[in-house]
């Protein structure tokens, strides 16, 4: 490389560093928060209009509830599902069908979590990370465009068919966004993951998949990396990026074992309003099945849990939902958070 190539290069990242930086003034960054996910409803396709093809399409809907609810990609041929598919019916709560020929099934969640964590399997809740998208595809030897909300394309469609089916939320940046921030294809190669995810961030996304596609077409080569905190990897295929976001956060989230106490403090509780708010966040989590109060002091509430996975699966949940932030260790072991004001 020749000492001008070298300077045209440096000069470049300097420029985009300088746009990135520009861009990131332009909105106030919106808080990651989880996104909350209808995990017990599905649409399938009926077979026929017959009682038989009804039902069919019903274990259908079911099955693609088990992939959500449980996190696992093989849970619809897992052998320990097979008794619940064999009742699908009784657990459908309400049913109807589209004028496109697709049946929209909704399910008694609660019931299925039950059924699932007395036969020992993992219970992932409604909560989940919402995970921004930015893929660059190619069209030439040197150009292509940034995937928006707004595409149609094949390519979008089939990740956004797999997200459904995994019950993992994505975000796409619009064409406003990618122009606040100066971003296009080419300066999308150019910006370092980190800064791709601290934009995501910035835009309301918890995790980020960067990918990079050969073409906007159902079979494109894609190739994926995952951001989420200290976890993530990378993936190759259409849909791989969609599997392991899924496969990762419900490696965290996914909870399954016996119900057991646990006690945490919670400080900053200052009246009935922020009181009554942290139980009801802590009753609205999957693996939490009663909340009582065990002590108050001053402004610090004991809550006395009973809940499958331990402490980290609460830590894990405090730390996407944002509402409590942890303080270490009170006496006994019990752990303290802060409720953010």
């Amino acid at each position: 490389m020749t000492q001008s190539s070298q300077c045209n290069s440096g000069t470049r990242h300097l420029i985009l560093g300088i746009l990135y930086l520009a861009g990131a003034w332009i909105g106030a960054a919106a808080p990651a928060a989880p996104a909350r996910v209808d995990v017990y409803q599905a649409s399938v396709p009926v077979p026929d209009r017959s009682e038989g093809g009804q039902t069919a399409a019903i274990q259908s809907a079911l099955k693609i509830v088990l992939q959500r609810a449980t996190g696992r990609r093989s849970a619809e041929i897992d052998p320990l599902a097979a008794p619940l598919l064999g009742e699908a019916r009784r657990y459908v709560q309400q049913y109807h069908p589209l004028p496109n020929g697709l049946l929209v099934v909704s399910f008694d969640g609660p019931a299925i979590d039950r059924w699932l964590a007395q036969n020992g399997a993992p219970v992932w809740g409604r909560d989940r990370p919402s995970t921004f998208v930015w893929l660059a595809v190619q069209t030439g030897p040197q150009s292509g465009f940034v995937v928006t909300r707004e595409d149609t394309s094949e390519l979008k469609t089939a990740i956004d068919a797999e997200a459904s089916a995994r019950g993992i939320p994505l975000a796409w940046p619009t064409a406003q966004e990618l122009q606040g921030y100066h971003l296009d294809y080419a300066s999308l190669g150019a910006v370092t993951p980190s800064l791709l995810g601290d934009t995501a961030h910035r835009l309301g996304g918890d995790a980020t998949l960067i990918g990079r596609a050969s073409n906007a077409s159902a079979a494109a080569a894609v190739r994926w990396t995952l951001l989420f905190q200290d976890h993530g990897g990378d993936a190759t295929g259409v849909v791989e990026g969609v599997d392991r976001a899924a496969d990762t956060f419900a490696s965290l989230f996914a909870t399954s074992g016996t119900l057991a106490p646990v006690e945490i403090d919670v400080d900053g509780i200052d009246d009935v309003r922020q009181y009554a708010s942290v139980q009801t966040y802590l009753e609205s989590l999957t693996f939490v099945t009663h909340v009582n109060v065990a002590a108050m002091s001053s402004d610090t509430v004991r809550f006395r849990l009973t809940m499958r996975g331990g402490i980290e699966p609460l830590q894990r949940a405090f730390a996407l939902g944002g509402l409590l932030l942890p303080r270490g260790e009170a006496a006994a072991g019990v752990q303290r958070f802060h409720l953010r004001q």
